[in-house]
């Protein structure tokens, strides 16, 4: 536009030189009425450069003042009427001159305010970077930078978009504004800290001011009361009459008020005695139904382990044919061999015998000497016992002799896994191929090797299988303790006549090693062998005790003031029940995902010993140390594979809280594990091939938990014991059975009443229920994610319909508990600790709370809801929150597996 106004002043000066000239030339009388093209031609400038800034401006300015002050000086009247144009001019230069510096000028004040805008802006940018600077900066804090950045936008936007500046102004504000998302999502982050602390200030001034609430309407009812029977005194009297009158009327309708809420109770007794008496025979006939399918499954299960302990009892003579046979050729072998060192050695006798005889010649040396009659010498005792404890009796006799080359989880001698990682924990335990002595001689496995005396002269050697040997190490006690042995082979054993041997392995089986290893005996005279026999051993499996075990202790981590009460809650609801409460410092929230406590059974002679052997999380080491508990002070703990980078919607898949195991089920006597698969990330593999590698608590079930926040399995499913030993139920979360009871609510007249008391959920039933998004949501999730899974559960596990309990809960459109969930609970000794779930308070019990003690009524469990709104917030519940060490089984797993399992 500049441009445009410069080449347009420059035309208008080009013609009026072209006018002067023709002017010039006219006579004085033609050019007296053209006093228009005078004055044109007096407002022609010479062209110049366009002023670039306030300096430049300044500099044109004072030009134009000095031009108009020397023009000042000039005469303007003329002397003569003809040379009247002249003034014309004259003072047309003077008008355009005038007019000039006016533009100048103005342009200076736009400038000047330009520059003005410009310094301010800069000013509050520096405010805003000095307090952004502060430490710890507050929310107000980050607001007042917010504030001065957005000033500082604002003053740059007043800059006129034709001043020198404006360019300048344009990157400023676009560098302002950066800084300025910055401050705001400081104050966001901020706020959202303060907001956590004020909600808990905002809750005590709401208790507070509750109090005042409550004692300001004490005092007032009081007050009123006191005017009423003022009132009623004055008037008592007046109103005599009437109110005896009136009392009659209500004792009569109260009369007949009474008398129909009797016939309606009375009605509705009935109406529910003939319900409950349906639901019984319901019940009985599902029983009768439960207890033929069961025995239906029994009788299978009979029928198929009796062909199978058939098959294995031939398979067994069999092999017991076999071995046989390869003993007798072996007794042969050695028989052969044994005769033939007897025939050189007669041999080499009786050349030593002919030797002698040469160097003293007699009359007959040169007859042919007849050898005399050898006696064969006699054959090695076949004494050469070779056996671990095979029946699991604990104690080694001949008995164990059969069956010793065959190992089975319900047969053959166990060996304890035994971790060394404490004392070397860079290495593997199965890569320490120097082991100097066990780290823990009670927890080796005896195998006794006892010789007759004939084997005084030969060496023993132990060796082991190829696949076996990196797994296991094996020791021989002696008078200085115990010895490691080489079990390749290539040095003998300190020889004795009863030799007693320690086995145990390094890890458990795992889909690398089945767990099991063959080892040699082997007596040798010379290089050859002279006896040899084998045993075969496996390892003891890790086994996970079910919710319904007794627990010992319940472990928590000290979370500071946040958590103190639901410590001191746990700890009333805990203690009576004869465990403990364990409360570890600095440790994670979420103790039930931090490890996985399990136990390992091995024979002992009248008893068995267990040893309580967990799984520790592979997530922040340094964060998550072994948790020991307070009975256990040698809890072993060991890790499996690798820490796994999961996407942040996928976190906690890994978590321990997504493995579980059921109770004893048919088929399953030691219980099943299930785990939660969120499909892209499933639990971990290398977790559950270990699982499926123990082949005691396996198949895995997985169950779908990929609309959950959390992927973990115990936030939908929890085994609880019933006050009938060896009974349990599985209480199930249930979206439908959360909706029905908020719309029986509002049935009832209770719409208004809140409900998430004190959560950032909290609302009203009626507004719950308008919110029809939040109700289509959960009946979605009941139709096609609980309905489904429910099935699946019934079918692997064997359950019935009598032994599900739906439980109300609802959850939020991400997956989480939108109230606290009742379900991720944890059964203590025949009490069960839950999430107070804060519901609708009618006639002063929490609605929600008892709709649970009325499902669990049957099954005789106690309830303690504890306060875990500090969890709720957090998006986790009470199992998620604790730990807990169980009782292992008190019988022996391999009493409770069928035959060669």
């Amino acid at each position: 536009m500049r441009l445009v106004k410069y080449i347009a002043i420059a035309i208008v000066n080009g013609f009026g030189v072209v006018i002067g000239i023709i002017w010039v030339a006219v006579p004085t009388t033609l050019a007296q009425p053209s006093l228009n093209y005078q004055l044109a031609l007096s407002a022609r400038q010479p062209e110049r450069e366009t002023p670039q800034s306030l300096s430049e401006l300044y500099k044109l300015r004072d030009r134009l003042k000095v031009q108009l002050d020397n023009l000042a000086k000039t005469p303007d009247s003329a002397p003569f009427p003809a040379e009247l144009w002249k003034s014309a001019i004259h003072r047309q230069q003077s008008q355009t001159l005038t007019q000039q510096l006016q533009n100048v000028q103005s342009q200076i004040q736009i400038e000047e305010r330009a520059k003005y805008n410009w310094d301010d802006a800069a000013k509050l940018a520096a405010q805003a970077v000095l307090i952004g600077r502060t430490s710890n900066p507050s929310s107000a804090t980050w607001e007042q930078s917010q504030r001065l950045w957005q000033l500082a936008i604002n003053t740059l936007r007043l800059i006129p978009h034709d001043s020198f500046l404006a360019d300048g102004a344009i990157d400023k504000t676009i560098e302002y504004q950066g800084n300025l998302s910055v401050a705001t999502y400081e104050m966001q982050v901020a706020r959202s800290v303060e907001k956590v602390r004020a909600e808990e200030e905002e809750i005590r001034e709401r208790a507070r001011q509750e109090q005042e609430k409550k004692e300001f309407a004490r005092r007032e009812l009081e007050r009123k009361e006191q005017e009423k029977k003022d009132r009623a005194r004055k008037e008592l009297e007046r109103q005599e009459f009437q109110r005896q009158e009136l009392a009659r009327k209500e004792l009569e309708r109260q009369e007949l008020a009474r008398k129909e809420l009797e016939r309606q109770e009375l009605e509705r007794q009935e109406l529910a005695r003939k319900e409950l008496e349906r639901q019984e025979f319901q019940r009985q006939e599902l029983a009768r139904k439960e207890l033929e399918r069961q025995e239906l499954a029994r009788k299978e299960l009979e029928k198929q382990e009796l062909e199978r302990q058939e098959l294995a009892r031939k398979e067994l003579e069999r092999q017991e044919l076999e071995r046989q046979e390869l003993a007798r050729k072996e007794l042969e072998r050695q028989e052969l061999a044994r005769q033939e060192l007897a025939r050189q050695e007669l041999e080499t006798q009786e050349l030593e015998r002919n030797q002698q005889a040469t160097s003293q010649p007699t009359p007959e040396s040169t007859a042919t000497p007849t050898p005399a009659p050898v006696t064969p010498a006699a054959s090695p005792p076949p004494n050469f016992f070779f056996a671990g404890d095979t029946n699991r009796d604990g104690q080694i006799n001949e008995q164990d002799e059969a069956g010793k080359e065959q190992w089975s989880l319900s047969k053959g001698a166990l060996i304890l896994f035994n971790d060394r990682n404490n004392e070397r924990g860079k290495i593997p335990t199965w890569k320490q191929t120097k082991v100097s002595a066990p780290r823990r001689a009670a927890m080796l496995s005896q195998v006794n090797l006892t010789l007759s005396e004939n084997f005084k002269t030969s060496q023993l050697f132990i060796t082991a299988d190829s696949i076996a040997s990196p797994h296991i190490s094996v020791f021989q006690k002696t008078g200085d303790g115990w010895q490691p042995v080489d079990i390749s082979g290539a040095k003998p054993l300190v020889f004795s006549t009863n030799i007693v041997l320690g086995v145990e392995a390094k890890q458990f089986a795992d889909r690398n090693w089945n767990g099991t290893v063959n080892l040699k005996a082997t007596a040798q005279n010379n290089g050859q062998e002279i006896a040899s026999t084998t045993i075969q051993m496996g390892v003891s499996p890790w086994m996970i005790a079910p919710n319904t075990a007794p627990v010992t202790e319940v472990q928590v981590s000290d979370r500071g003031s946040v958590n103190s009460e639901f410590i001191s809650q746990l700890k009333q609801a805990v203690e009576p029940t004869g465990a403990q409460v364990k409360i570890i410092q600095g440790d994670r929230t979420w103790m039930q995902d931090t490890q996985k406590n399990g136990y390992v059974q091995l024979p002992e002679k009248s008893d068995i010993r267990q040893f309580k052997v967990a799984i520790k999380s592979n997530s922040e080491p340094e964060k998550n140390p072994p948790v020991k508990s307070n009975q256990d002070r040698d809890l072993k703990v060991f890790k499996i594979g690798n820490p796994r980078s999961l996407d942040p919607v996928s976190q906690w898949s890994d978590g321990y809280g997504n493995l579980q195991v059921t109770p004893p089920i048919p088929g399953h006597p030691m219980g099943r594990v299930y785990y939660g698969n969120s499909g892209n990330a499933s639990f971990n593999p290398e977790v559950l091939n270990f699982i499926q590698a123990q082949r005691i608590q396996g198949p895995p079930v997985d169950i779908d938990t990929s609309w959950l926040l959390t992927r973990q399995v115990d936030e939908i499913i929890n085994f609880i014991p019933t006050q009938t030993p060896g009974q349990y139920v599985m209480a199930i979360a249930s979206p439908e059975a959360g909706v029905k009871l908020l719309e029986e609510l509002e049935g009832r007249g209770y719409g208004d009443v809140t409900l998430n008391r004190g959560l950032s959920t909290q609302t009203t039933v009626s507004a719950a229920l308008k919110n029809r998004a939040l109700i289509q949501h959960n009946l979605y999730l009941q139709n096609q994610k609980l309905n489904p899974i429910i099935e699946k559960l019934k079918r692997e596990f064997l359950l019935g319909d009598d032994q599900i309990i739906q439980v109300p809960v609802m959850f939020g459109y991400s997956g989480y508990a939108w109230w606290p969930n009742m379900v991720n609970s944890v059964p203590v000794n025949g009490k069960l600790l839950v999430s107070n779930p804060r519901g609708p308070m009618i006639d002063g019990v929490d609605y929600t709370q008892e709709r649970l003690r009325q499902l669990l009524l049957p099954a005789g469990v106690s309830v303690s809801f504890l306060d875990d709104r500090y969890y709720q917030e957090l998006k986790g519940n009470v199992q998620s929150a604790t730990n807990t060490v169980r009782k292992p089984e008190e019988r022996p797993f391999w009493q409770s597996l069928p035959n060669n399992y």
